[in-house]
């Protein structure tokens, strides 16, 4: 059986279809999507079950850390321990946007999603499909490339191999996305 597609504009999405992919996040499903960089995949961050089945999508042989997005600073005030006032200034200027920040993980972040040295990256995604989602779903959600570990990051869904696209369960296609690379990532940590 053939992977559900949907066609969707990136900055006006149909209700129908946020409301559609809402549902299959919430119930624990992975889908493909434009992001604001790439096409990515997006999952729950707190489900476990989710997070594993994504990583075994993308070809990784042992549990790794991904990039959670965000809907603002609260939720990431959620997943980090207390962020200082520097750190927060920082935030404030560039987010939302292309940026992924690596901070110190919080207690409310879940163990599965951490990074070996107990950091989380987490990313405040400018665009409006990503905010509906987020907002919608209530959670952060993990947010990779829809490619193989290692292959290149796809502009467009008829590049995405059809093995990432078989082991999704909806496919969200916002057309050919302008040439862009991944997210820029920085470790805002402070040592001693």
């Amino acid at each position: 059986m053939r992977t559900p597609e949907f066609s969707i504009d990136i900055s006006n999405p149909e209700e129908e279809i946020v409301e559609k992919t809402v549902t299959l996040l919430l119930s624990g499903g992975v889908v493909i999507y434009p992001s604001d960089t790439v096409y990515g995949m997006l999952c729950r961050a707190d489900d476990r079950v989710s997070v594993e089945r994504l990583a075994k999508i993308k070809g990784y042989a042992k549990p790794r850390s991904f990039i959670l997005i965000v809907s603002g600073l609260e939720m990431a005030g959620k997943l980090t321990s207390s962020i200082d006032p520097e750190v927060m200034e920082i935030l404030k200027i560039r987010w939302p946007g292309k940026l992924t920040f690596v901070l110190r993980a919080g207690d409310e972040c879940p163990k599965w999603i951490r990074g070996e040295d107990n950091t989380v990256a987490l990313r405040h995604p400018a665009d409006s499909l990503s905010g509906q989602l987020l907002n919608r779903c209530g959670v952060p959600l993990v947010s990779t490339s829809a490619n193989r570990s290692g292959d290149d990051v796809q502009l467009s869904i008829e590049a995405i191999p059809e093995s990432i696209i078989a082991g999704v369960d909806m496919v969200l296609d916002g057309g050919y996305l302008p040439p862009s690379s991944p997210s820029t990532i920085i470790k805002l940590l402070r040592h001693g």
